[in-house]
């Protein structure tokens, strides 16, 4: 049985004609279900959790990368597979990622249903599929693996990666190799020109500490903190992916 789990901002009448047409598809395809629309008031966990209890076998988030967040920690182990079918211009980074395209064409990657075991992070208790970011990180401590510390002694750029694509300075992080990338991108300087050195480190589990708190954002949302303790759980989570997924 599928759950389709509609956001609060796809509720607008801007998507209305999106929705139509993602639903109509959905029919013919045989793959309809149940909806719920969230809302402010609305716990998403709860109403997720009550679905799989009755037998909700792939919750769909219907939305961008922070729906699915909330179907992932919504989830939790209960072994159910999860989808995307993303909507709006903004946030879709992790669909991209994916292999899933916006609006109806997502229709037939779900009804494909090609399923992958994909590793997941957390940190602090809260789950993540793509990464951990922070900008103009300076005076942390990074622990890794409780064997050794990073420490960058300038301004930079901190990534905890678990489903990454490639850019000029590292390759792509894989989602099934049982580890995280702890990523270090530090501006410096030559005679010659500006660069970036870039410190790259897999890791299993790892402690970030600093004497004042700094701002992480967690697949798109922020949080804040001064000590953040994260890890990573093997083939955890079912997600339906599609032909041109990037790992």
């Amino acid at each position: 049985m599928y759950y389709y789990v509609y956001d609060e901002f796809v509720q607008d009448q801007k998507f209305e004609r999106d929705l139509a047409l993602i639903e109509t598809r959905l029919t013919d395809l045989g793959i309809s279900g149940k909806i719920a629309r969230l809302a402010l008031f609305r716990d998403a966990t709860e109403l997720i959790q009550d679905e799989v209890k009755k037998g909700a076998s792939t919750v769909v988030a219907v939305g961008n990368d922070m729906t699915l967040r909330k179907v992932i920690d919504a989830v939790g182990d209960s072994g159910v597979a999860i989808a995307i079918v993303p909507l709006g211009s903004n946030d879709n980074k992790i669909a991209s990622l994916l292999g899933v395209p916006r609006g109806v064409e997502a229709c037939d990657v779900l009804s494909a249903r090609i399923i992958e075991e994909l590793d997941v992070g957390v940190v602090n208790g809260r789950r993540f599929l793509n990464e951990l970011h922070s900008t103009n990180v300076v005076g942390v401590k990074i622990n890794c693996d409780g064997q050794y510390d990073l420490s960058p002694m300038r301004k930079s750029v901190l990534e905890v990666r678990n489903l990454a694509d490639a850019d000029d300075e590292v390759p792509a992080a894989k989602p099934t190799d049982g580890k995280l990338e702890i990523v270090l991108r530090t501006p410096s300087k030559s005679w010659i020109k500006s660069k970036t050195g870039v410190t790259l480190v897999p890791v299993g589990h790892a402690t970030i500490s600093c004497d004042a708190p700094i701002q992480i954002s967690i697949d798109g949302e922020l949080f804040e903190g001064e000590e953040f303790h994260i890890e990573v759980i093997p083939n955890r989570l079912k997600v339906v992916t599609g032909r041109e997924r990037k790992f």
